[in-house]
């Protein structure tokens, strides 16, 4: 487990079983790259509760190296019902699906 800020994630709102998620900018590259784990907040709740928001690699066996330290956020994606987010290191680009959370 690697954990980074990403400060250009930070802020950032993404959808998920029927809430509206606040991502902070805290990032735990997890399992080799496979596992983006990152910390959010709700922003539909006056509790604001806490959370880790759970993205599995989309395109194995393609992943972020753990090793690569800094911001790596490109952009959030809508595909359906499935949240992306996709993380770039030049000239590479990974796709991560939100998969599951976990209140903290």
């Amino acid at each position: 487990m690697v954990e980074q800020r990403w400060e250009d994630i930070r802020g950032k709102q993404v959808e998920y079983n029927g809430h509206t998620w606040k991502l902070t900018g805290n990032v735990d590259v997890r399992e080799d790259g496979d596992v983006l784990a990152v910390e959010a907040k709700q922003a539909d709740d006056v509790k604001a509760e806490a959370a880790m928001l759970y993205f599995d690699n989309a395109d194995p066996p393609k992943s972020l190296n753990p090793g690569s330290e800094g911001p790596h956020f490109d952009r959030l994606e809508r595909d359906g019902d499935e949240q992306l987010l996709v993380v770039k290191k030049d000239p590479r680009r990974y796709r991560y699906r939100l998969e599951r959370l976990e209140y903290a």
